[in-house]
């Protein structure tokens, strides 16, 4: 932003200068010697900016052609890349492939029967246990109502060690 506000300056200061010298040169009645000197000035100008512009297009020719060399070889390399890539997704996917089938035989083979196995024992005790009168299977339910009662018998021998502690006062009730 600075350096836009100072060529903005330069530039008005130039506008000015050349307004003052066109009245004095109009005043002295030279104005038209200005006016050839200024067009052979501007004519210089425009053949050094023809000459500046075909340089930077020649310069770019050559930056581009130059990239163009650069950028072959990395495209041959990222080319190799994608391959070895693809390569190696394909062993990938064959090693998980093979991982699977090992585990699903592993799983049919010698985890199910076992597990069937153990299964078939346990619920061979328990039978017994029942025919035999030893044993009595707990539903869910009442187990639960067992570690409820438990718990509520813990609570109550809580509180009565508390109280006893606070003189016969329950926590949380008025003196």
């Amino acid at each position: 932003m600075k350096g836009a506000k100072r060529y903005a300056i330069i530039a008005g200061i130039v506008i000015v200068v050349l307004i003052v010298g066109i009245i004095v040169a109009a005043i002295f009645h030279v104005l038209l010697d200005v006016l050839y000197i200024f067009l052979m000035l501007l004519a210089a100008l425009m053949i050094t900016a023809t000459i500046l512009q075909a340089l930077s297009v020649v310069v770019l020719i050559r930056t581009i052609s130059m990239v163009r060399e650069e950028v072959k070889p990395l495209l041959a390399s990222v080319q190799e890349t994608v391959g070895i890539v693809k390569d190696t997704a394909k062993t990938a996917g064959h090693t998980v492939e093979t991982v699977s089938h090992a585990a699903q035989l592993t799983g049919e083979v010698a985890l199910a029967p076992s597990v069937r196995a153990v299964a078939a024992v346990v619920a061979g005790q328990e039978m017994f246990r029942v025919f035999l009168g030893r044993g009595r299977t707990k539903s869910r339910a009442e187990k639960r109502r067992e570690q409820q009662l438990k718990a509520i018998e813990e609570v109550g021998r809580s509180e009565a060690i508390t109280v006893g502690a606070l003189g016969g006062v329950k926590p949380g009730s008025e003196i």
